[in-house]
């Protein structure tokens, strides 16, 4: 990475932000947060946060006969029919937070360009400290929607055939991106208190000189 003169725990924190915004921007997009491991017969196939993808798949209610095949975005007018069921209570919060969590990145990559491309020492904290805060909040979301999904995703009350059903690499990546932004914000908050504690001598250093003026 250029030296942008950022200091090492800086570069750090950038670096982990790009990494992590890049797991949650595919886990963000992607349609294998749950899939059928294709052991067995299954109508259904894969979901993602926006796609859900079927095989002659049937309303399990019996409220309507119409089957669904294919891959489709769970808003879809098709999928209007199975919406109670496709995006129950708890998928709805998962996506609420996650679409947070990608906010929070999108606001943390432009934050943290500008800071890196038009570096001041005036607002150095200040901007730090912001980034900080970001990063957690984006963190904290995911974490909880990768919680619930986790917890209620793969649960006997939502897919069918739920014993073939797993957590998968979607979700894999979002739990790692997850942490990833949490761990920035760390970094991002240390090196705050560390730039702060620096100023903080300088400023001390420079009234002493003025309190204290060297004699010729």
């Amino acid at each position: 990475m250029p030296d942008f003169g950022l200091n090492v725990l800086s570069k750090s924190a950038v670096l982990l932000l790009i990494v992590s915004s890049a797991f949650i921007i595919v886990a963000f997009s992607t349609d294998n947060w749950l899939a059928n491991d294709g052991t067995r017969k299954s109508h259904f196939l894969k979901i993602g946060l926006w796609n859900a993808c079927f095989d002659d798949f049937k309303d399990i209610r019996h409220h309507y006969d119409r089957s669904f095949t294919g891959c489709r975005h769970v808003l879809d007018e098709e999928y209007h029919f199975i919406d109670d069921f496709l995006r129950p209570p708890f998928f709805i919060a998962v996506q609420t937070f996650f679409t947070f969590c990608f906010i929070c990145m999108l606001i943390a990559l432009g934050g943290t360009a500008a800071y890196v491309l038009c570096f001041t020492y005036d607002y150095q904290v200040f901007i730090l400290q912001a980034l900080g805060w970001v990063t957690l909040t984006g963190g904290a979301c995911g974490f909880i929607a990768v919680v619930v999904f986790g917890a209620l995703g793969d649960s006997r009350d939502w897919m069918p055939n739920y014993e073939h059903n797993f957590l998968s690499w979607s979700f894999a990546l979002a739990v790692v991106g997850t942490y990833g932004m949490i761990m920035t914000s760390v970094l991002f908050f240390v090196e705050a208190k560390i730039q702060r504690r620096k100023i903080e001598a300088t400023e001390s250093n420079a009234t002493f000189a003025l309190d204290h003026p060297v004699k010729s």
